[in-house]
Protein backbone atom coordinates (compact mmCIF):
# COMPACT_ATOMS: atom_id res chain seq x y z
CA UNK A 1 0.00 0.00 0.00
CA UNK A 2 1.00 3.46 -0.69
CA UNK A 3 2.22 5.38 2.30
CA UNK A 4 1.61 9.09 2.77
CA UNK A 5 5.19 11.49 3.57
CA UNK A 6 4.11 13.90 6.40
CA UNK A 7 6.70 17.18 6.20
CA UNK A 8 7.51 18.13 10.12
CA UNK A 9 10.15 20.78 10.94
CA UNK A 10 12.52 20.89 13.59
CA UNK A 11 15.11 21.98 14.85
CA UNK A 12 18.74 21.59 14.57
CA UNK A 13 21.92 21.55 15.96
CA UNK A 14 24.50 23.71 15.22
CA UNK A 15 26.94 20.68 13.57
CA UNK A 16 27.30 21.92 9.82
CA UNK A 17 24.05 20.67 7.38
CA UNK A 18 24.85 20.45 3.72
CA UNK A 19 22.77 20.83 1.10
CA UNK A 20 21.50 18.16 -1.68
CA UNK A 21 21.60 15.41 1.49
CA UNK A 22 17.75 15.00 0.88
CA UNK A 23 15.08 15.32 3.95
CA UNK A 24 17.02 14.20 6.45
CA UNK A 25 15.72 16.28 9.39
CA UNK A 26 12.21 17.26 7.93
CA UNK A 27 10.47 14.29 6.12
CA UNK A 28 9.10 11.30 7.88
CA UNK A 29 7.51 8.57 6.66
CA UNK A 30 3.94 7.87 8.29
CA UNK A 31 2.90 5.05 9.99
CA UNK A 32 -0.43 5.60 8.54
CA UNK A 33 -1.39 3.60 5.50
CA UNK A 34 -3.47 5.11 2.55
CA UNK A 35 -7.32 5.67 3.75
CA UNK A 36 -5.80 6.33 7.45
CA UNK A 37 -3.81 9.18 6.98
CA UNK A 38 -4.48 12.02 9.19
CA UNK A 39 -6.64 14.87 8.01
CA UNK A 40 -5.58 18.55 7.02
CA UNK A 41 -7.53 20.94 9.19
CA UNK A 42 -9.19 23.36 7.09
CA UNK A 43 -8.47 26.06 9.80
CA UNK A 44 -4.63 25.17 9.81
CA UNK A 45 -3.57 28.21 8.11
CA UNK A 46 -0.32 25.50 6.99
CA UNK A 47 -2.86 23.37 5.61
CA UNK A 48 -2.21 24.58 1.96
CA UNK A 49 0.94 24.46 1.94
CA UNK A 50 1.77 21.83 3.75
CA UNK A 51 -0.11 19.94 0.73
CA UNK A 52 2.07 21.94 -1.90
CA UNK A 53 5.18 21.18 -0.89
CA UNK A 54 3.82 17.19 -0.47
CA UNK A 55 2.97 17.61 -4.17
CA UNK A 56 6.20 18.76 -4.99
CA UNK A 57 8.36 16.34 -3.10
CA UNK A 58 6.53 13.64 -5.31
CA UNK A 59 7.67 15.22 -8.87
CA UNK A 60 11.05 13.98 -10.40
CA UNK A 61 13.68 15.84 -8.93
CA UNK A 62 17.36 17.43 -9.96
CA UNK A 63 20.14 15.64 -8.43
CA UNK A 64 21.94 19.18 -7.27
CA UNK A 65 25.65 18.54 -6.87
CA UNK A 66 26.22 16.74 -3.19
CA UNK A 67 30.36 15.93 -4.61
CA UNK A 68 30.55 19.81 -4.61
CA UNK A 69 28.24 20.54 -1.46
CA UNK A 70 30.77 17.95 0.57
CA UNK A 71 33.34 20.49 0.18
CA UNK A 72 31.20 23.56 -0.30
CA UNK A 73 33.18 25.23 2.76
CA UNK A 74 36.70 24.46 1.39
CA UNK A 75 36.02 24.96 -2.06
CA UNK A 76 34.63 29.38 -1.20
CA UNK A 77 37.01 29.52 2.22
CA UNK A 78 40.09 29.43 -0.42
CA UNK A 79 38.43 31.30 -3.45
CA UNK A 80 36.66 34.44 -4.16
CA UNK A 81 33.23 32.76 -5.39
CA UNK A 82 29.26 33.70 -6.29
CA UNK A 83 28.05 31.97 -3.65
CA UNK A 84 24.98 30.18 -5.90
CA UNK A 85 23.44 26.30 -5.11
CA UNK A 86 23.70 24.36 -8.16
CA UNK A 87 20.70 22.13 -8.72
CA UNK A 88 22.75 20.68 -11.93
CA UNK A 89 26.48 19.97 -12.58
CA UNK A 90 27.97 22.14 -14.81
CA UNK A 91 29.62 20.29 -17.68
CA UNK A 92 31.85 20.27 -20.17
CA UNK A 93 31.34 19.88 -23.95
CA UNK A 94 32.35 17.44 -25.97
CA UNK A 95 36.15 17.54 -26.71
CA UNK A 96 36.55 19.43 -29.81
CA UNK A 97 40.16 18.07 -30.38
CA UNK A 98 43.07 15.51 -28.31
CA UNK A 99 44.64 18.63 -27.16
CA UNK A 100 41.50 19.67 -25.15
CA UNK A 101 40.92 16.32 -23.77
CA UNK A 102 44.46 15.91 -23.27
CA UNK A 103 44.14 19.37 -20.87
CA UNK A 104 41.20 18.68 -19.09
CA UNK A 105 42.55 15.15 -18.38
CA UNK A 106 46.17 16.64 -16.88
CA UNK A 107 43.98 19.56 -14.48
CA UNK A 108 41.93 16.36 -13.28
CA UNK A 109 44.65 14.43 -12.61
CA UNK A 110 46.75 17.28 -10.43
CA UNK A 111 43.66 19.78 -9.88
CA UNK A 112 45.77 22.03 -7.92
CA UNK A 113 47.87 25.28 -8.76
CA UNK A 114 50.80 23.72 -9.54
CA UNK A 115 48.92 21.47 -12.07
CA UNK A 116 47.29 24.73 -13.74
CA UNK A 117 51.00 26.50 -13.78
CA UNK A 118 52.27 23.79 -15.58
CA UNK A 119 49.91 24.17 -18.83
CA UNK A 120 48.81 27.54 -18.25
CA UNK A 121 51.34 28.87 -21.23
CA UNK A 122 49.10 26.60 -23.68
CA UNK A 123 46.40 28.97 -23.41
CA UNK A 124 48.13 32.16 -24.11
CA UNK A 125 45.82 34.47 -26.84
CA UNK A 126 43.66 30.79 -27.63
CA UNK A 127 40.18 31.75 -25.99
CA UNK A 128 38.57 28.53 -27.70
CA UNK A 129 40.99 26.42 -26.01
CA UNK A 130 40.49 28.27 -22.32
CA UNK A 131 37.22 28.04 -22.69
CA UNK A 132 36.69 24.70 -23.70
CA UNK A 133 39.32 23.92 -20.73
CA UNK A 134 38.08 26.30 -18.27
CA UNK A 135 34.23 26.88 -18.70
CA UNK A 136 31.77 24.04 -17.85
CA UNK A 137 27.70 25.26 -19.23
CA UNK A 138 29.42 29.04 -19.46
CA UNK A 139 30.62 28.82 -15.78
CA UNK A 140 33.85 29.13 -14.57
CA UNK A 141 33.68 25.86 -12.37
CA UNK A 142 35.34 23.25 -10.19
CA UNK A 143 34.51 21.60 -7.30
CA UNK A 144 38.77 20.68 -6.48
CA UNK A 145 39.28 22.97 -3.28
CA UNK A 146 43.43 22.73 -4.24
CA UNK A 147 42.32 24.47 -7.95
CA UNK A 148 39.35 27.05 -6.78
CA UNK A 149 42.09 29.83 -5.56
CA UNK A 150 44.27 29.04 -8.88
CA UNK A 151 41.66 29.50 -11.03
CA UNK A 152 40.36 32.51 -9.84
CA UNK A 153 43.89 34.31 -9.46
CA UNK A 154 45.30 33.32 -13.22
CA UNK A 155 41.98 32.79 -15.18
CA UNK A 156 40.76 36.53 -16.99
CA UNK A 157 38.24 37.28 -19.44
CA UNK A 158 41.05 38.17 -21.73
CA UNK A 159 41.74 34.66 -21.87
CA UNK A 160 38.61 33.46 -22.30
CA UNK A 161 36.97 35.80 -25.37
CA UNK A 162 37.69 38.19 -27.91
CA UNK A 163 34.09 39.40 -28.74
CA UNK A 164 33.42 42.89 -28.31
CA UNK A 165 30.71 42.20 -25.52
CA UNK A 166 30.29 39.51 -22.65
CA UNK A 167 27.17 39.31 -20.12
CA UNK A 168 28.60 37.72 -17.31
CA UNK A 169 25.42 36.40 -14.91
CA UNK A 170 26.80 36.63 -11.21
CA UNK A 171 24.00 35.16 -9.08
CA UNK A 172 20.43 36.36 -10.38
CA UNK A 173 22.72 39.77 -11.38
CA UNK A 174 23.37 40.22 -15.06
CA UNK A 175 25.96 42.30 -16.25
CA UNK A 176 27.80 43.87 -19.33
CA UNK A 177 31.38 43.76 -19.91
CA UNK A 178 32.82 45.73 -22.93
CA UNK A 179 36.26 44.93 -24.63
CA UNK A 180 38.69 48.14 -23.98
CA UNK A 181 41.69 47.39 -25.72
CA UNK A 182 43.10 44.41 -24.32
CA UNK A 183 40.99 43.73 -21.49
CA UNK A 184 37.69 43.94 -20.55
CA UNK A 185 35.53 46.52 -18.23
CA UNK A 186 31.84 46.52 -16.49
CA UNK A 187 29.69 48.57 -18.91
CA UNK A 188 26.59 47.91 -16.06
CA UNK A 189 26.47 48.15 -12.62
CA UNK A 190 27.85 49.71 -9.83
CA UNK A 191 31.37 49.47 -11.21
CA UNK A 192 31.02 50.59 -14.85
CA UNK A 193 34.37 51.60 -15.96
CA UNK A 194 36.04 49.50 -13.49
CA UNK A 195 37.81 46.23 -15.16
CA UNK A 196 35.52 43.13 -15.14
CA UNK A 197 36.56 40.40 -13.28
CA UNK A 198 35.45 36.57 -13.49
CA UNK A 199 34.51 35.16 -10.13
CA UNK A 200 34.51 31.21 -9.02
CA UNK A 201 30.80 30.05 -10.08
CA UNK A 202 29.80 33.04 -12.66
CA UNK A 203 28.69 32.11 -16.53
CA UNK A 204 29.91 34.21 -18.85
CA UNK A 205 29.16 34.32 -22.46
CA UNK A 206 29.26 36.19 -25.84
CA UNK A 207 26.54 38.31 -26.44
CA UNK A 208 25.62 37.00 -29.71
CA UNK A 209 25.51 33.07 -28.14
CA UNK A 210 23.12 33.12 -25.19
CA UNK A 211 23.53 29.61 -23.47
CA UNK A 212 20.74 27.75 -22.12
CA UNK A 213 18.66 27.35 -18.95
CA UNK A 214 20.85 28.04 -15.77
CA UNK A 215 22.18 25.62 -13.45
CA UNK A 216 21.89 26.97 -10.31
CA UNK A 217 19.63 29.67 -8.20
CA UNK A 218 20.84 33.10 -6.32
CA UNK A 219 19.86 32.51 -2.68
CA UNK A 220 21.55 35.99 -1.34
CA UNK A 221 19.11 38.01 -2.77
CA UNK A 222 16.43 35.82 -1.34
CA UNK A 223 18.29 35.88 1.96
CA UNK A 224 17.82 39.65 2.05
CA UNK A 225 14.20 39.51 1.35
CA UNK A 226 12.98 37.01 3.73
CA UNK A 227 15.60 37.28 6.46
CA UNK A 228 16.90 33.58 6.53
CA UNK A 229 20.70 33.41 7.04
CA UNK A 230 21.22 29.43 6.20
CA UNK A 231 19.52 26.93 3.43
CA UNK A 232 19.00 23.48 2.67
CA UNK A 233 18.07 22.24 -0.62
CA UNK A 234 15.39 19.27 -0.26
CA UNK A 235 13.89 19.09 -3.64
CA UNK A 236 14.59 21.49 -7.43
CA UNK A 237 12.98 21.10 -10.68
CA UNK A 238 13.46 23.46 -13.39
CA UNK A 239 10.58 25.65 -12.23
CA UNK A 240 10.04 25.17 -8.38
CA UNK A 241 12.11 24.44 -5.05
CA UNK A 242 11.71 23.51 -1.57
CA UNK A 243 14.30 24.59 1.07
CA UNK A 244 14.75 24.61 4.49
CA UNK A 245 15.36 28.23 5.64
CA UNK A 246 17.04 28.72 9.16
CA UNK A 247 15.49 32.40 10.90
CA UNK A 248 17.66 32.30 13.83
CA UNK A 249 17.69 28.61 15.22
CA UNK A 250 14.28 28.13 14.06
CA UNK A 251 14.19 25.85 10.52
CA UNK A 252 10.77 26.32 8.20
CA UNK A 253 10.03 24.61 5.35
CA UNK A 254 9.73 26.54 2.18
CA UNK A 255 8.21 26.01 -1.54
CA UNK A 256 9.76 28.64 -3.68
CA UNK A 257 9.06 29.06 -7.66
CA UNK A 258 12.15 29.17 -9.87
CA UNK A 259 12.23 31.39 -12.86
CA UNK A 260 16.02 30.45 -14.08
CA UNK A 261 18.45 31.73 -11.61
CA UNK A 262 16.00 33.79 -9.41
CA UNK A 263 13.55 32.58 -6.75
CA UNK A 264 10.31 34.20 -5.84
CA UNK A 265 8.25 32.68 -2.48
CA UNK A 266 5.34 30.59 -3.30
CA UNK A 267 4.52 29.63 0.47
CA UNK A 268 6.02 28.65 3.83
CA UNK A 269 5.30 26.18 6.33
CA UNK A 270 5.76 27.85 9.90
CA UNK A 271 4.54 26.17 12.67
CA UNK A 272 2.35 28.38 15.48
CA UNK A 273 5.09 27.37 18.23
CA UNK A 274 7.78 28.42 15.84
CA UNK A 275 5.80 31.89 14.75
CA UNK A 276 7.17 34.45 17.14
CA UNK A 277 10.67 33.07 16.83
CA UNK A 278 10.90 33.08 13.33
CA UNK A 279 8.96 36.75 12.75
CA UNK A 280 11.64 37.89 15.55
CA UNK A 281 14.99 36.81 14.08
CA UNK A 282 13.38 37.49 10.16
CA UNK A 283 13.19 41.49 11.61
CA UNK A 284 16.74 41.46 13.01
CA UNK A 285 18.15 40.13 10.03
CA UNK A 286 15.82 42.07 7.16
CA UNK A 287 17.19 45.25 9.47
CA UNK A 288 20.79 44.17 9.68
CA UNK A 289 20.46 43.17 6.07
CA UNK A 290 19.74 46.99 5.33
CA UNK A 291 22.23 48.60 7.44
CA UNK A 292 25.28 46.70 5.83
CA UNK A 293 24.23 47.15 2.04
CA UNK A 294 25.46 50.83 3.29
CA UNK A 295 28.55 49.51 5.57
CA UNK A 296 29.20 47.84 2.06
CA UNK A 297 28.88 50.68 -0.27
CA UNK A 298 31.37 52.35 1.73
CA UNK A 299 33.36 49.73 1.27
CA UNK A 300 33.13 49.71 -2.27
CA UNK A 301 34.17 53.06 -2.08
CA UNK A 302 37.37 52.86 -0.12
CA UNK A 303 38.47 49.58 -2.71
CA UNK A 304 37.97 51.78 -5.29
CA UNK A 305 39.65 54.71 -3.65
CA UNK A 306 42.65 52.17 -3.59
CA UNK A 307 43.65 53.95 0.15
CA UNK A 308 47.69 53.29 0.70
CA UNK A 309 48.45 51.09 3.47
CA UNK A 310 50.58 53.42 6.30
CA UNK A 311 53.94 52.01 5.72
CA UNK A 312 56.29 54.33 4.44
CA UNK A 313 58.38 53.47 1.04
CA UNK A 314 61.46 53.86 2.84
CA UNK A 315 61.62 53.04 6.90
CA UNK A 316 63.87 53.18 9.92
CA UNK A 317 62.74 50.18 11.52
CA UNK A 318 59.15 49.84 11.89
CA UNK A 319 56.94 52.98 11.39
CA UNK A 320 54.29 51.55 9.89
CA UNK A 321 51.50 53.92 11.10
CA UNK A 322 53.52 57.35 10.49
CA UNK A 323 51.98 58.54 7.68
CA UNK A 324 48.88 59.68 9.09
CA UNK A 325 49.79 62.30 10.70
CA UNK A 326 51.92 63.82 8.40
CA UNK A 327 48.72 63.52 5.82
CA UNK A 328 46.45 64.64 8.35
CA UNK A 329 48.85 68.10 8.88
CA UNK A 330 49.54 69.12 5.29
CA UNK A 331 46.00 68.38 4.68
CA UNK A 332 44.46 70.80 7.60
CA UNK A 333 47.41 73.31 6.33
CA UNK A 334 46.63 73.21 3.05
CA UNK A 335 49.10 71.50 1.30
CA UNK A 336 49.38 69.21 -1.67
CA UNK A 337 52.15 66.75 -0.73
CA UNK A 338 54.15 65.78 2.39
CA UNK A 339 57.47 64.61 3.26
CA UNK A 340 58.54 61.52 5.36
CA UNK A 341 61.80 59.98 5.43
CA UNK A 342 62.76 62.25 2.30
CA UNK A 343 60.28 60.61 0.31
CA UNK A 344 56.99 62.78 -1.01
CA UNK A 345 53.26 61.54 -1.12
CA UNK A 346 50.20 62.84 -2.53
CA UNK A 347 47.58 64.48 0.13
CA UNK A 348 44.79 63.78 -2.77
CA UNK A 349 44.41 61.02 -5.01
CA UNK A 350 44.04 61.92 -9.34
CA UNK A 351 40.35 62.00 -8.98
CA UNK A 352 40.77 64.62 -6.21
CA UNK A 353 39.74 62.37 -3.15
CA UNK A 354 41.82 62.72 0.19
CA UNK A 355 44.71 59.62 0.04
CA UNK A 356 44.30 58.62 3.95
CA UNK A 357 46.67 56.13 4.68
CA UNK A 358 45.75 53.44 6.88
CA UNK A 359 46.43 50.73 9.16
CA UNK A 360 43.93 48.00 8.98
CA UNK A 361 42.27 48.77 12.13
CA UNK A 362 41.60 52.09 10.58
CA UNK A 363 40.09 50.25 7.82
CA UNK A 364 38.15 49.09 10.22
CA UNK A 365 36.89 52.38 11.86
CA UNK A 366 37.16 54.90 9.21
CA UNK A 367 34.35 52.46 7.46
CA UNK A 368 32.44 52.83 10.49
CA UNK A 369 32.81 56.50 10.91
CA UNK A 370 32.03 57.27 7.01
CA UNK A 371 29.29 54.97 7.05
CA UNK A 372 27.62 57.28 9.57
CA UNK A 373 28.56 60.76 7.68
CA UNK A 374 31.92 61.35 8.66
CA UNK A 375 34.84 61.92 6.56
CA UNK A 376 37.55 64.14 5.30
CA UNK A 377 36.54 66.99 2.75
CA UNK A 378 37.47 66.28 -0.97
CA UNK A 379 39.74 68.44 -2.95
CA UNK A 380 36.79 70.82 -4.19
CA UNK A 381 35.68 71.33 -0.43
CA UNK A 382 36.85 72.85 2.49
CA UNK A 383 40.15 71.39 4.18
CA UNK A 384 37.72 70.02 7.03
CA UNK A 385 36.71 66.89 8.98
CA UNK A 386 33.29 65.97 8.13
CA UNK A 387 30.89 65.32 11.38
CA UNK A 388 28.66 62.20 11.32
CA UNK A 389 26.96 60.50 13.84
CA UNK A 390 30.31 58.39 15.30
CA UNK A 391 33.79 59.81 15.77
CA UNK A 392 35.40 57.12 17.91
CA UNK A 393 38.17 59.92 18.97
CA UNK A 394 35.55 60.95 21.33
CA UNK A 395 35.80 57.44 23.06
CA UNK A 396 38.28 57.14 25.36
CA UNK A 397 40.61 54.38 23.27
CA UNK A 398 44.15 55.06 24.52
CA UNK A 399 45.32 53.57 21.06
CA UNK A 400 42.78 53.37 18.25
CA UNK A 401 44.93 52.24 16.02
CA UNK A 402 46.22 49.41 17.98
CA UNK A 403 44.17 46.21 16.82
CA UNK A 404 45.09 44.78 20.45
CA UNK A 405 43.97 48.00 22.86
CA UNK A 406 40.48 48.90 20.32
CA UNK A 407 39.01 44.85 20.96
CA UNK A 408 40.29 45.87 25.12
CA UNK A 409 38.06 48.78 24.14
CA UNK A 410 35.10 46.76 22.69
CA UNK A 411 35.42 44.41 25.13
CA UNK A 412 34.53 47.10 27.92
CA UNK A 413 31.74 48.57 26.26
CA UNK A 414 29.31 45.48 25.80
CA UNK A 415 26.14 48.10 25.43
CA UNK A 416 28.12 48.07 21.56
CA UNK A 417 30.11 45.13 20.79
CA UNK A 418 29.73 41.66 21.56
CA UNK A 419 33.33 40.35 21.72
CA UNK A 420 34.18 36.36 21.69
CA UNK A 421 37.86 35.52 22.49
CA UNK A 422 38.26 32.09 20.83
CA UNK A 423 39.95 28.91 23.39
CA UNK A 424 43.80 28.24 22.38
CA UNK A 425 42.48 25.20 21.17
CA UNK A 426 40.76 26.86 18.20
CA UNK A 427 42.83 29.23 17.00
CA UNK A 428 43.96 27.22 13.86
CA UNK A 429 46.48 29.00 11.37
CA UNK A 430 45.83 28.81 7.47
CA UNK A 431 48.33 25.86 7.86
CA UNK A 432 45.85 23.13 9.24
CA UNK A 433 44.23 23.35 5.72
CA UNK A 434 40.97 21.49 5.50
CA UNK A 435 40.71 21.60 9.54
CA UNK A 436 40.69 25.46 9.28
CA UNK A 437 37.71 25.60 7.03
CA UNK A 438 36.02 22.97 8.68
CA UNK A 439 36.25 25.55 12.34
CA UNK A 440 34.52 27.98 10.10
CA UNK A 441 31.41 25.97 8.58
CA UNK A 442 31.11 24.62 12.06
CA UNK A 443 31.15 28.09 13.83
CA UNK A 444 29.52 29.38 10.70
CA UNK A 445 26.93 31.51 13.49
CA UNK A 446 29.77 32.91 15.15
CA UNK A 447 31.01 34.73 12.20
CA UNK A 448 28.55 36.83 10.34
CA UNK A 449 28.41 39.80 7.92
CA UNK A 450 29.21 42.29 9.62
CA UNK A 451 31.45 41.13 12.33
CA UNK A 452 34.99 42.19 12.74
CA UNK A 453 37.68 39.38 12.92
CA UNK A 454 40.91 39.81 14.30
CA UNK A 455 43.82 37.27 13.56
CA UNK A 456 47.59 37.28 14.99
CA UNK A 457 50.67 34.97 14.56
CA UNK A 458 53.81 34.64 13.38
CA UNK A 459 54.64 36.68 9.95
CA UNK A 460 58.19 36.11 7.61
CA UNK A 461 59.89 38.19 9.97
CA UNK A 462 59.43 35.72 12.63
CA UNK A 463 57.47 38.58 14.80
CA UNK A 464 54.17 38.75 15.65
CA UNK A 465 51.44 41.09 13.96
CA UNK A 466 47.76 41.64 14.03
CA UNK A 467 45.88 41.63 11.86
CA UNK A 468 41.93 42.90 11.10
CA UNK A 469 39.25 42.98 8.28
CA UNK A 470 35.85 42.86 8.34
CA UNK A 471 33.44 39.75 7.68
CA UNK A 472 32.25 41.40 4.03
CA UNK A 473 29.22 38.17 2.62
CA UNK A 474 28.61 34.98 3.67
CA UNK A 475 27.73 32.02 2.37
CA UNK A 476 23.33 31.57 2.48
CA UNK A 477 23.61 27.66 2.22
CA UNK A 478 26.19 27.18 5.03
CA UNK A 479 26.15 30.40 6.71
CA UNK A 480 30.41 30.77 7.02
CA UNK A 481 31.80 34.09 6.45
CA UNK A 482 33.18 33.76 2.78
CA UNK A 483 34.32 37.45 1.93
CA UNK A 484 36.75 39.50 3.98
CA UNK A 485 36.95 43.27 3.44
CA UNK A 486 40.24 44.88 4.60
CA UNK A 487 43.75 46.99 3.72
CA UNK A 488 46.84 44.20 3.49
CA UNK A 489 48.15 46.78 1.37
CA UNK A 490 45.25 48.45 -0.06
CA UNK A 491 41.51 48.05 0.54
CA UNK A 492 40.50 44.75 -0.87
CA UNK A 493 37.84 42.38 -0.66
CA UNK A 494 38.91 38.73 -0.61
CA UNK A 495 39.00 34.84 0.39
CA UNK A 496 40.04 33.63 3.53
CA UNK A 497 42.97 32.03 1.79
CA UNK A 498 43.69 35.23 0.11
CA UNK A 499 43.76 37.34 2.77
CA UNK A 500 45.49 34.62 5.72
CA UNK A 501 47.99 34.01 2.24
CA UNK A 502 51.15 36.45 2.78
CA UNK A 503 51.07 35.08 6.79
CA UNK A 504 49.31 31.56 6.78
CA UNK A 505 50.88 31.00 10.78
CA UNK A 506 48.76 33.20 12.17
CA UNK A 507 45.12 32.13 13.53
CA UNK A 508 41.42 34.11 14.57
CA UNK A 509 42.03 35.69 18.00
CA UNK A 510 38.73 37.40 18.66
CA UNK A 511 35.89 38.37 17.03
CA UNK A 512 34.46 41.65 17.84
CA UNK A 513 30.32 42.31 16.34
CA UNK A 514 28.93 45.85 16.74
CA UNK A 515 25.41 44.65 18.31
CA UNK A 516 22.35 45.88 16.01
CA UNK A 517 20.98 48.31 18.61
CA UNK A 518 24.62 50.75 18.10
CA UNK A 519 24.55 50.17 14.48
CA UNK A 520 20.74 51.61 14.61
CA UNK A 521 21.78 54.66 16.10
CA UNK A 522 24.56 55.88 14.36
CA UNK A 523 23.19 54.56 10.76
CA UNK A 524 19.87 54.40 10.53
CA UNK A 525 18.70 57.84 10.42
CA UNK A 526 19.87 61.10 8.22
CA UNK A 527 23.43 62.23 9.62
CA UNK A 528 24.51 65.54 11.09
CA UNK A 529 26.52 67.34 8.26
CA UNK A 530 27.89 69.85 10.18
CA UNK A 531 31.65 70.64 9.69
CA UNK A 532 33.79 71.52 12.22
CA UNK A 533 37.55 71.11 12.84
CA UNK A 534 39.26 68.07 12.79
CA UNK A 535 39.74 65.99 15.76
CA UNK A 536 43.15 66.05 17.67
CA UNK A 537 46.20 63.81 16.04
CA UNK A 538 45.82 59.97 16.61
CA UNK A 539 48.25 58.10 17.65
CA UNK A 540 49.97 54.85 15.85
CA UNK A 541 50.34 51.64 16.87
Amino acid sequence: MKRLIVILAVACTEAPDRAGEGMRNVAVESAAVAGQAAPLSPVDPNAQCRARIERELQKPGEPGVPELERVRAQVLGRAKATPVLFTREPAHAPAASAEVEGLRQSLRANATAKGLGQIYRRFYKRPDLARAVFLRDGYLYTREPQLAFALLEKVELSQLFDAEQLVIQRGSETLLAQKKQDEYVYASGSETGEKAKVLLFDRVWDQAAPPGPALHVDLEALSADLGFWRARLEHATATSMVLNLRYGDEWVLTLLDRDGAKLGLNCEWIEPGQREAVAGARQRERELHALLRHQRSVIQRMVHEALPFDEPRTEEGQQDGNLRPAWRGAYLRGEWSYEFNADRYPVFDGRGRPRVPQVCIDFVTDTLERASGSWWGSQEQPRAHTRGRLIFDEFEIDNRRSVERFTKFAWNHPEHFDVYYLPSEERLPLTRGDAFFAHLEEHAARYRAGDIVNILGLRSDEKYHYHSFFVYKSDPVTGMPIWLAGNAGRPRLRSWYGELLSAPRRSIQSRIRPRLEWLRSILESEQSLATEPAPADEGTG
